[in-house]
């Protein structure tokens, strides 16, 4: 009976590195493709720009993760795909408004929503805040966002 649970234990062990390590190489795989678009010159200059910072996202998500020893490979993955879905919902809905006023306001709600929920409370804030008031980019967020808290945020109030 004891090799039976010792069995089962170590095969939900061998399971889980398994799917880690899937949720890791898909990561990676959004990462490439974020740098394959930032590359791209045939891409419009903000589809770039937007790329540039998914991918500096991610970077900073595996960074930081690596030095924390709660942030799994499943955290990773949640934080990028909120991430990915925060960035494309704040992209779709900027491009859906025609007045600068409205566009403002909706920059600084998503730039609000970033900035309020650090994931990591990094104190290298010219880092981490290095998109925040950079006008040269649309995607004026913290890196060091909880991306999960923010995109639930920005969905909670419908914006």
């Amino acid at each position: 009976m004891k090799k039976l649970i010792l069995a089962i234990a170590l095969l939900g062990t061998v399971s889980i590195n398994a799917s880690a390590q899937a949720i890791y190489k898909e990561v990676k795989r959004i990462m490439q493709n974020a740098e394959t678009v930032k590359h791209d010159t045939s891409k419009s200059l903000d589809e770039r720009k937007v790329a540039t910072f998914k991918w500096d996202a991610i970077y900073y998500l595996i960074m930081k993760g690596s030095a924390s020893d709660s942030f799994t490979e499943y955290e990773l993955g949640n934080q990028t795909n909120a991430m990915i879905d925060y960035v494309n919902r704040f992209v779709k809905r900027l491009t859906e408004e025609k007045k600068k006023k409205d566009k403002d306001l909706i920059l600084g709600r998503y730039r609000g929503a970033s900035v309020n929920h650090p994931l990591f409370n990094d104190p290298e804030k010219d880092v981490v805040n290095g998109y925040v008031d950079n006008d040269k980019y649309i995607t004026q967020f913290s890196l060091d966002t909880n991306w999960v808290e923010a995109l639930a945020e920005v969905m909670n109030n419908n914006w």
